[in-house]
This record gives C-alpha cells, sequence and structure tokens, in this order.
C-alpha cells in the first residue's frame, strides 16, 4: 500500500511538472477558443479594453461585420484615446465626424490570418477597407527567460504584427527615395478563435491606428 502511495505520488508530480513546462514554452493562450461571438467577447471583456471600440463598431453598423470577418487586428481602448490626443478631438463625436467606417475596416480580412499561415516576410494582404489602406502581416520571434531556483530558462514564442504600407512596401525594388516607412504594429495577443469563425487578434495598447476618411 505504502509503495502505491509513492507511485502515485511520483505520477502526480510528473503531471503537475508537464503541465508547469507545457505553460512556460506556451507563449499563448491555454484554450483559444471562446464560446463568445466575436463582437460580444469585445463587449464583454473583464478589464472594459474594449468599450470605446465597441461604440465605434455600432457608430459604423458593423457589428455583423465584425462577427462575418475571417480575421480581425482589434485595437484596445488605449489606442483610441492616443489617436485622439494626437488630432485634438475633444470628444467621440469629434472622432465620428472626422472618421469614417475604415477606422475598423481597415483591420477586418476574410480569410484567417495565424502564426500558421505567416512568415517573417511581410505579405500583403487585402483587408475589407480597400483603396488607400494597403497592408500586410509578418511573423516575429521573440524569447522570455524564467529564472528558476538555481538557474534560469529561455524560452522562445511567436508574435504577429500588423504592417500598415505608406506609399510601397519597405525595400521594395524601386521604391522612391522619398518614400515613408511602413507601420509595424505588434500583437499583445495572438490567435483568439471565436464561435462566430474569427481569428482575433488584439493590437498593442499603443497602437498608432489612424482615422481613414
Amino acid at each position: 500500500m505504502k509503495s502505491l502511495y509513492i507511485t502515485c505520488s511520483i505520477c502526480i508530480l510528473l503531471a503537475c511538472a508537464c503541465k508547469k513546462e507545457s505553460y512556460l514554452t506556451d507563449g499563448g493562450l491555454h484554450n483559444a477558443n471562446t464560446s463568445l461571438s466575436t463582437y460580444d467577447y469585445l463587449a464583454q471583456h473583464a478589464a472594459h479594453y474594449f468599450d470605446t471600440t465597441i461604440l465605434l463598431i455600432d457608430h459604423f453598423g458593423l457589428k455583423d461585420s465584425v462577427n462575418k470577418a475571417g480575421t480581425f487586428f482589434a485595437f484596445t481602448d488605449y489606442a483610441i484615446n492616443l489617436l485622439m490626443a494626437k488630432e485634438g478631438y475633444a470628444s467621440l463625436g469629434d472622432l465620428y465626424n472626422n472618421t469614417s467606417s475604415k477606422i475598423i475596416t481597415q483591420y477586418l480580412f476574410t480569410d484567417s490570418i495565424s502564426l500558421y499561415n505567416t512568415t517573417g516576410s511581410v505579405q500583403l494582404e487585402n483587408n475589407w477597407a480597400g483603396a488607400p489602406a494597403p497592408c500586410g502581416v509578418k511573423k516575429l520571434q521573440g524569447t522570455y527567460t524564467v529564472n528558476l531556483t538555481n538557474s534560469s530558462a529561455t524560452y522562445t514564442f511567436y508574435y504577429l504584427q500588423y504592417v500598415k504600407i505608406n506609399g510601397v512596401l519597405d525595400g521594395s525594388a524601386n521604391a522612391p527615395g522619398d518614400d515613408p516607412a511602413d507601420l509595424a504594429i505588434s500583437c499583445q495577443t495572438t490567435g483568439i478563435k471565436t464561435a462566430t469563425g474569427t481569428t482575433l487578434h488584439v493590437l498593442v495598447n499603443n497602437a498608432s491606428i489612424n482615422n481613414i476618411q
């Protein structure tokens, strides 16, 4: 009986160790699936990071579009506040009057874009805003270190960047000398799968979004 107890204890410890190892090397969500629609996931976020984003979606009547999109690179309220401060908008009314639905649709795509079908080079993508909003997506690699009792371990993770192409893609052949630099915006969360089939990514809080007319 004592032998059986020891054996069971060892198995439990090994199982816990495996779970901890999986957690450390994950670099993302344990369960990327949510039972909520894309819209409801944003609207019901526990930390209320998307309250103003939802107001924009509602204002332009894009709830169905957000739910139907294959991919959505969502921005948080922090990004909206940065945009309003930059442009000198004192209210949401000012923002509504100086932008269009493209403030949302530039981040909506028909296909599912994920870490599994992107590379380290920018691949051009067609968003739902149409011209003049050319963009692309690329995958980057990062590392993080976990300090243990007598040592440390370094793990690798991957994340996506949304690339706003200004003029022509950086590095393109015959690009004009005065071509403005492209804007790469990293994702802080990648690959949430919503109940409506959208692959949802969340841009970093200081994302420089633009109010396309």
